[in-house]
């Protein structure tokens, strides 16, 4: 079917819907008002696609909702999606599935690491990622990303010394990366699978943004850069994001490597991993069948409100910079050359500017001075959230 891009321009009004970003309730506990715009969340303010809508609402009215078989038809589909999308082949024995990605990782972490083992992340990098590392008792091991040019770059010399020091069991990848926005490159991901196999490292890669890329950048699996790398790593995938289906908890587990899986799986099975739940099961089904179309036409959407940001800042000369994008729903703010300290960011832009970011430091470290704002809005929000931005910094001088 053919789908309307003017759909991502609709306001919708999601208040009084148990929104953890818009409901007034939760908005008051947390900053004591309710006139704020919630740009902290990489979700979207987006109607799912269409023909995902009428097939929740045709199964939602047989009426009983009971414990679900995951059928061939769930992982046919993500296995066509994967290879026509990211040319990659995976097979029905390779995959998992899982209630989302962050519990999907937190369980390889338990699983193929021991308390005090060593587990490598590159920083700034999603909080969940590393709480899951502390929360198992593993040694946390940080190399901070390079900022160049406007663009994070691998300080492979960083990291190929923190391999040397001390052994590292497993590297967790984000990719793209969140909240930078990178999508690594062919050559990079070579970089870091040699640097892993060398020292024996299990490699696990949180891809559930990989189909939000930017125009003329290209997700490379992990997998696919050679049967070797494939041998060594866990791929953690998930349609919620592509299709704005997070409330719906459907994420997957692929793994190649016989070995790897089998207890592994196994296990899961014992500890029931319960099914996602039916209606993230069709859905998945739906948007990986009918709804690729819709999901070229959203990244189309965020590039354009990505580049809105950028020239908004460009022509109002505010002193904030926008860090290059290369993937995910969201835009990294650079606020050091605001005259505040960096601590006092965040409150001053809830206060004066009345809109929900995420702290750089949230990101378990080197994000100091950033802020993390979505970009999966209407546009007319975008430039809400932009002009109460220049009102705010104007206020400064």
């Amino acid at each position: 079917m053919e789908f309307d891009p003017k759909q991502f321009d609709k306001i919708v009004d999601r208040t009084q819907t148990w929104s953890v970003k818009w409901d007034p309730d939760y908005m008051i506990e947390r900053y004591n008002r309710t006139d704020l715009l919630p740009f902290n969340h990489a979700e979207m303010d987006f109607e799912c696609p269409p023909p995902v809508i009428e097939a929740i609402k045709e199964r939602a009215n047989h009426g009983i909702y009971g414990y679900t078989l995951v059928k061939s038809e769930y992982y046919d589909e993500i296995i066509k999606w994967f290879r026509s999308r990211h040319n990659i082949k995976y097979s029905r024995e390779d995959i998992i599935y899982s209630t989302g990605v962050i519990t999907a990782y937190r369980q390889v972490v338990d699983f193929f690491t021991k308390p005090n083992d060593n587990i490598l992340l590159l920083t700034p990098i999603y909080k969940p990622l590393s709480l899951a590392v502390k929360e198992y008792q593993r040694n946390l091991i940080t190399v901070p990303l390079t900022l160049e040019n406007n663009k994070y770059i691998i300080d492979f010399d960083l990291l190929e010394k923190a391999f040397e020091t001390q052994p590292i069991k497993l590297f967790s990848i984000c990719n793209p990366h969140n909240p930078v926005g990178r999508v690594w490159t062919e050559k990079e991901l070579k970089q870091i699978g040699d640097l892993c196999l060398s020292h024996n490292t299990l490699v696990v890669s949180d891809a559930i943004h990989c189909d939000l890329t930017a125009k003329n950048y290209k997700y490379i699996p992990y997998a696919s850069i050679s049967n070797e790398h494939a041998m060594n790593s866990i791929i953690i995938t998930s349609m919620t994001k592509t299709f704005n289906l997070s409330g719906l908890k459907v994420a997957n587990i692929h793994i190649q490597n016989p070995e790897l899986r089998k207890v592994f799986f196994n296990i899961l099975d014992k500890k029931f991993a319960y099914a996602p739940s039916v209606f993230g099961i069709i859905a998945l089904i739906i948007a990986y069948s009918k709804c690729g179309p819709w999901a070229d036409l959203l990244t189309d959407y965020l590039d354009e409100n990505y580049q809105f940001m950028k020239d908004f800042i460009e022509n109002h000369n505010l002193d904030i910079d926008l860090i290059h994008r290369e993937g995910t729903p969201t835009a990294w703010f650079d606020f050091r050359r605001v005259p505040l300290p960096y601590e006092k960011v965040h409150l001053f832009l809830v206060q004066k500017a009345r809109l929900i970011t995420v702290d750089g430091s949230y990101y378990t470290a080197n994000g100091e001075g950033f802020q993390r704002l979505s970009i999966g809005f209407p546009r007319s929000r975008i430039q809400l959230a932009m002009e109460r931005i220049k009102t705010a910094l104007l206020g400064l001088s």
